[in-house]
């Protein structure tokens, strides 16, 4: 396909990511030519997974949600899509669901279960397993906290209904420095006595640390829960609130890793989608659209350019030296296991870890959530906060010792008989693998998202530069689905910088 003429790449894509994949086949699909440019990067990204022991695995607990409070009766208008909006993408379970489906087979996961205080209950913290807080052994003191609590908190802005209301940047107000922060917020919402016994050693096993630096809108990015008081109440009095359940979902005899290559595949063989492995070094507005300077590519032109870098990245491209933004990010250990089926004690999909006695924080069993339940082995994903899980077993010298430790995690656990050696065992390690909401970073990035979006009018933003923490697996296939639309960029401002980008590498 030539790139001599702006009108043969109507849309030019940035980025590896699934929503990337999404557009570009959706537009195969329908015949509409699309230039993809990967700077680097597997398809798919984190939802990619990792290719091992003859098949595709995917890095922890990736489900499918087609289910949410926010979800509505009747398919919303693709466009109405907000992802500056926190959870708005609630309103397109449906979307996610039906294109999801058409694709792959998928199944509900049995319900999640959490361990604490020595004993396997519901889970509380990604689930919604409010069955559990009677069973917990401080469910009397919570109980008569909370009767306190419920008046006190229903007056406060920072009542967790009032969640939509709560500044994007994780300051209080205009103005004021101090952090809205999830410590504070669920010790208002939950009371001390939950907050202290569940979600505070929970945040530590995740983080090493207690949630106080993170802005608490932002609490499901390292998978902390925030209840309504009122609800918590109910529950602990015997009169528990009938609220709709959460159903994760996930490929029957596959996993979501799948879709990435499938979709990856489809857009690599399609006569419509021209694909570059190629660093972007300049990015700027011409008269008909945009113009890209690829490293090894020349010159492409585009009359419409979806940016899925971050916004640090877009600046850079444009010639403007921006610093970048003070990011704080989560470092991730992995360990994919594969185990005699008859090793295992007890079934489960999913577990999560709120013991200081353990390294990890959640084991997910890939085998039951995909409904491989005739298989002589299961699949177990361990994830781990690296420097929790020394500070929980010691420095270990190797994998082959790592692997030992969470073996016996899974002992103690009562998950698997004792002596067990893995048949198949892999270790990932990421030094920073997911970004973490502090104020300070919330306002680099919305400000240079701002600063972009000025310097590139008309530029569609999507993945790493959607919005705050917009890159889930649903928002990334509602992002995609927007991008493959065949409407056309903004028109140019009179006063357009129309010349060709300069190198600025």
């Amino acid at each position: 396909m030539s790139h001599d003429n702006p009108l043969d790449t109507p849309l030019a894509l940035v980025g590896n990511s699934l929503a990337v994949l999404v557009a570009a086949t959706e537009r195969a699909r329908h015949g509409l030519p699309t230039v993809v440019v990967n700077p680097g990067g597997p398809w798919g990204g984190y939802f990619g997974g990792l290719q091992a022991d003859s098949c595709r695995w995917d890095a922890g607990m990736v489900m499918y949600e087609f289910t949410s409070f926010r979800q509505c009766e009747t398919a919303p208008a693709l466009a109405s899509y907000d992802p500056l909006q926190r959870n708005d993408i609630g309103r397109f379970c449906g979307v996610v669901r039906d294109y999801v489906e058409g694709r792959q087979a998928t199944r509900a996961v049995e319900p999640p279960q959490m361990w604490i205080g020595g004993q396997l209950l519901p889970d509380l913290l990604l689930a919604n397993g409010l069955a559990a807080l009677p069973d917990l052994a401080c469910a009397p003191a919570a109980l008569a906290e909370l009767r306190h609590e419920v008046v006190v908190a229903r007056h406060s802005p920072w009542h967790a209904s009032r969640k939509n209301a709560w500044p994007a940047n994780g300051r209080r107000a205009s103005g004021d420095s101090a952090l809205l922060d999830f410590d504070s917020v669920s010790r208002l919402n939950h009371g001390e006595v939950l907050h202290d016994a569940v979600f505070a050693p929970f945040a530590r096993q995740v983080l090493g640390r207690d949630a106080g630096h993170l802005a608490a809108l932002y609490h499901r990015i390292p998978w902390l829960p925030l209840y309504w008081p009122e609800t918590l109440l109910s529950w602990l009095e015997g009169r528990p609130q009938a609220l709709p359940p959460t159903v994760f979902s996930y490929p029957k005899k596959g996993s979501v890793a799948d879709l990435c290559a499938l979709l990856a595949a489809q857009m690599n063989a399609s006569p419509w989608v021209t694909v570059h492995q190629d660093k972007v070094l300049a990015v700027g507005r011409s008269a008909q659209g945009f113009v890209l300077q690829l490293e090894h590519g020349g010159h492409l032109h585009a009359t419409r350019l979806g940016w899925g870098q971050t916004p640090h990245q877009g600046l850079l491209a444009s010639g403007i030296a921006a610093a970048a933004p003070p990011e704080q990010r989560l470092p991730l250990l992995l360990a994919f296991l594969r185990l005699p089926r008859a090793t295992l004690r007890r079934e489960f999909s999913v577990l999560h870890i709120a013991d200081s006695a353990r390294g990890a924080y959640r084991i997910n069993n890939a085998s039951v959530c995909a409904g491989e339940h005739d298989s002589d082995s299961v699949r177990l994903v361990v994830e781990a906060n690296p420097e929790r899980f020394a500070a929980c077993h010691g420095a270990l010298a190797d994998d082959a010792a790592i692997i030992r430790a969470m073996m016996e995690d899974l002992t103690g656990l009562g998950l698997i008989t004792s002596g067990q050696t893995p048949e198949f065992s892999k270790l990932l390690r990421m030094s920073g693998a997911l970004p973490l909401p502090t104020a300070e970073g919330l306002s680099a990035n919305a400000d240079q998202r701002a600063q972009l979006l000025a310097r590139w009018p008309g530029v569609e933003l999507f993945a790493n530069s959607a919005g705050p923490f917009a890159t889930s697996l649903s928002d990334q296939i509602v992002q995609g689905l927007l991008l493959a639309r065949t409407a056309s960029s903004e028109p140019l401002p009179i006063d357009i910088d129309t010349r060709t980008p300069a190198c600025t590498h």
